[in-house]
């Protein structure tokens, strides 16, 4: 339609003007995806108002109204403990993600991702805990509603490579001697309808019901998660491994390490064609495994060893046909599996005898690993320039059972952040919504991992866990009073708990 040359400057993205019974009425439009034309089409949102040549632009009383309930309530009391909180520990994350897409949207997400991780809150309740939070004071300060943060996931979910983009930086804050990222999958319940990535697939539960799959990956040494990516989800680990890191492309620095239930000849095949590295354990039955050197009297006389955890781990290296393998004796486990098998044959004899003892003897407290891992990293700290060397330089079998230990700690952290954070179950309808509501989640996922690493710097872990202090967080408030936002008292034994763990609410 043919627009005079005065109206132009009312023009908008998102926006049509049209012209009705000798008037100018400005909309709001949408562009959806119409499956039966299979082609985008307009739908109109609302009406902003009209368009005159001496009055202008003249809003809507409706979308005046609309505008008002989107504002924040006028709120004097606020909860300040999570928001500072939420903020100490996510500073660089903060700076970084307004460097890479503005403040407007950097605070609605942040915000969301906030209140996801001290609530478990859905999109539809974000905003009742948005503006009761003193984060409503530094954040989206102005607007915050359901439809907001849906269309603030959105943005980010449309614009994955920048997300990447971000992720990539956080990994660039891994000390250099680092070497080892972690690689773990999890699936997630999804109901919706609309989504082409959910399907029927497999799952340690056994649970069939349509799902999305999530990889990630972690840093040993940052002990958080660095990356994750959603997958479809009837597709395997070991098919969206080499694309995860093609992405990143971080290929030299991410070995896969897998459970027990893992190891087959066609996923060492893939793993090797795509050139991948990995650690992965064997089943002690495993045909693989060559138990002769524990046979040898004085065999320990021919093994090496290192200390773990004060314990000692004997080892010896081998290999059966294309594949590197590594046998590890723990002598406190060995003795431990001794005993608990000889108390069995008192309790349960139709399932335990001596003879099922002898012929276990030397499997017990034992670890065999097949790995693809070359020695780069010890290589490389030997070659560091202008560092003092350490006293002895570990060995690479060392750092592949240290790595794999390290794996059991990332499930327990795993399966904490999920049952906490309720991110099981999604009823998210877009994709691209979805996408930006797990980038959210993710954010989530680094603040509660870095809450358990303070925890557990400070040795509290087994009075405390992050939830513990997430609660006593909320107990934290700042009331306006003649104007002037001043803090709420604090208990002596709640200020010197969070100081422990480097947070001073006093400041």
């Amino acid at each position: 339609m043919y627009l005079p040359e005065w109206i132009q400057q009312y023009k908008e993205p998102r926006t049509e003007i049209r012209f009705i019974n000798g008037t100018f009425y400005k909309y709001q439009v949408n562009y959806v995806y119409d499956k039966q034309k299979k082609r985008s089409a307009k739908k109109t949102v609302c009406l902003l108002g009209k368009i005159t040549q001496t009055e202008g632009f003249v809003p809507s009383s409706k979308n005046i109204l609309r505008q008002k309930n989107e504002e924040l309530p006028q709120v004097d009391i606020k909860t300040y403990g999570l928001y500072h909180l939420f903020s100490d520990l996510m500073k660089d994350e903060i700076s970084s993600l307004k460097t890479f897409f503005g403040e407007e949207h950097s605070e609605t997400l942040l915000s969301f991702a906030m209140m996801r991780w001290a609530y478990q809150t859905p999109i539809k309740r974000a905003k009742e805990y948005h503006s009761h939070d003193f984060c409503s004071e530094f954040w989206a300060t102005k607007s915050f509603s359901d439809k907001i943060v849906s269309s603030t996931l959105k943005h980010f979910g449309e614009n994955r490579q920048t997300v990447v983009e971000w992720m990539k930086t956080q990994m660039k804050e891994m000390p250099d001697e680092q070497n080892f990222v972690l690689m773990d999958s999890t699936h997630a319940l999804s109901v919706s309808e609309n989504l082409a990535v959910n399907a029927k697939g497999y799952n340690p539960n056994f649970d069939f019901d349509k799902q999305i799959r999530l990889m990630y990956l972690f840093s040993a040494q940052m002990k958080q998660p660095v990356y994750y990516r959603l997958i479809n989800g009837n597709i395997t680990d070991v098919k969206s491994m080499s694309l995860c890191i093609n992405e990143m492309k971080i290929k030299n620095k991410v070995v896969f390490i897998a459970d027990k239930g893992f190891f087959s000849a066609d996923n060492i095949a893939v793993m090797d064609a795509e050139n991948l590295s990995y650690i992965i354990p064997l089943h002690r039955n495993n045909s693989l495994i060559d138990f002769s050197p524990l046979e040898k009297p004085n065999f320990k006389k021919e093994l090496k060893y290192f200390i773990f955890q004060e314990r000692i781990i004997w080892y010896y290296s081998y290999q059966n046909g294309d594949y590197n393998l590594i046998t590890f004796l723990d002598e406190a486990l060995r003795i431990k599996e001794e005993r608990d098998y000889l108390s069995r044959i008192e309790t349960h004899p139709e399932n335990y005898s001596r003879e099922g003892f002898d012929k276990r003897l030397n499997h017990f407290g034992t670890l065999t690993i097949v790995h693809k891992v070359d020695n780069q990293t010890n290589d490389d700290n030997k070659s560091k320039k202008g560092k003092k060397k350490p006293a002895k330089e570990k060995a690479i079998e060392q750092i592949i059972y240290e790595s794999y230990k390290q794996r059991n700690d990332v499930e327990v952290m795993f399966d904490s952040y999920k049952n906490y954070l309720d991110a099981d179950v999604s009823y998210m309808q877009n994709r691209y919504v979805m996408e930006g509501w797990l980038f959210a989640n993710f954010l989530a996922m680094i603040a509660y991992y870095k809450l358990y690493a303070r925890l557990l710097q400070a040795e509290l872990l087994a009075k405390h866990s992050p939830k513990d202090i997430i609660e006593l967080s909320k107990a934290i408030y700042k009331l306006k009073i003649r104007n002037t936002w001043l803090l709420s008292e604090i208990t002596q034994k709640a200020q010197r708990l969070f100081a422990k763990i480097q947070i001073d609410y006093l400041i």
